[in-house]
């Protein structure tokens, strides 16, 4: 990644990753899927059916490279985060803020000025909460784990496999849906000075997802870069 597209990537990501070319992926590598063992100030746990762990973030910015890679196919052509510098090839470095994850868990952060990326893992089930207050927007990564709804007994009988499939599918997607809304509506509760959010779902994204935000201009946008017709498009979530 050359200065050019650095500076691209910062003003707009967007036209980045959706123009003409192979490079239209987010991606983060395996020093970027496990929680990053940076300094948190503190940690306030709030139980419920989801526990919520809101980390206060000052201090919890970690050093990342970025790396334009284009092997001439999209499949593997993307933009790669990593904390580790790259062997090969031209990459930028940056300071991040990372959002870490855990099954059945929710974990907030509050993005402020000390980084102006932001990253969170792969998104395959799990929804997304933003919130914007006076000085300060919060970012909830949320993930429920679904069992399978236990079939009848003529289900048993006659339901194809891929019928079954579905009704898994839709069941763990409706139960996910209602357990990030009553979470919104607790954090709300809980955050009076909230003046705004937006919410995404894997009825919204499909399959997968991943999220990114950038800071410019003293201001936070979130970005979803997911599947969409065989090819990955980059669209403005909150911001």
């Amino acid at each position: 990644m050359n200065q050019q597209q650095y500076r691209q990537f910062l003003d707009n990501p967007v036209a980045l990753l959706n123009g003409p070319g192979n490079v239209r992926q987010i991606r983060l590598d395996g020093t970027m899927t496990q929680a990053i063992p940076n300094t948190v100030s503190r940690t306030v746990h709030n139980p419920g059916a989801v526990p919520l762990h809101y980390q206060y973030s000052a201090a919890r910015v970690t050093p990342v490279t970025l790396r334009y890679d284009d092997t001439g196919i999209p499949p593997t052509s993307a933009v790669w985060v990593s904390r580790n510098s790259p062997a090969v090839a031209q990459y930028q470095r940056d300071r991040a803020y990372y959002l870490q994850w855990a099954a059945d868990q929710a974990y907030a952060i509050e993005l402020g000025f000390e980084a102006q990326l932001f990253f969170t893992a792969e998104l395959t089930g799990c929804g997304i909460l933003i919130f914007t207050a006076p000085s300060r927007t919060i970012v909830v990564h949320h993930n429920v784990q679904v069992a399978p709804v236990p079939p009848t007994l003529f289900q048993q009988l006659f339901e194809s496999a891929a019928a079954r499939q579905q009704r898994n599918a839709t069941h763990s997607a409706n139960v996910r849906m209602g357990t990030l809304h009553n979470l919104a509506q607790d954090i709300v509760a809980a955050t009076p000075d909230i003046t705004g959010g937006t919410q995404l779902s894997v009825q919204q994204y499909g399959a997968t997802a991943r999220v990114f935000g950038i800071k410019r201009g003293g201001q936070w946008r979130l970005f979803v870069n997911r599947p969409v017709g065989g090819t990955y498009q980059t669209e403005l979530l909150y911001g």
